[in-house]
């Protein structure tokens, strides 16, 4: 499975999207699905590489690195309370990200082909208004499985 419960966070409350990234980057490294190097690996390339979009509802990030920091798929979820500025990839534009989806993916084909269905959740206004006020793990898995994005 793809989304391991220790790693779908709700309602959370951080300070900035170093603070956001860490938590979730350690999440995954506690359950073992990354290697120690992943959170500095996904912090560096965020700075270099930005992974935030604006949708027409929320911004959103995808934070992700090299496989070579990953022992096994994963993918951490993050939803805050509050948003946290992150930069728009492509234009580096600061956006309001309400949504994370971390990947920790093995092969770069399956994080092209992850990257897409999210592409396709993100635009679907109604899916993302759920999506934002989730407290639920099952009602999480529900929409991911609505979204083929967890069979």
């Amino acid at each position: 499975m793809l989304f391991s419960e220790k790693v779908i966070l709700f309602d959370q409350s951080v300070s900035n999207r170093e603070e956001a990234l860490t938590i979730l980057a350690e999440k995954l490294h506690l359950v073992g699905d990354v290697k120690s190097s992943y959170k500095d690996a996904i912090l560096k390339r965020e700075q270099n590489f930005p992974t935030g979009l604006m949708t027409q509802t929320y911004g959103v990030a995808i934070p992700h690195c090299d496989s070579e920091n990953v022992n096994k798929p994963q993918i951490g979820f993050m939803q805050l309370k509050e948003p946290v500025v992150f930069h728009q990839m492509g234009d580096n534009s600061e956006i309001e990200v309400k949504i994370i989806f971390m990947l920790a993916l093995k092969k770069s084909g399956d994080q092209l082909s992850m990257l897409q269905q999210l592409m396709s959740l993100f635009q679907d206004s109604n899916k993302m208004d759920r999506l934002s006020k989730v407290k639920d793990i099952s009602e999480f898995l529900e929409i991911m499985e609505e979204e083929k994005i967890i069979e």
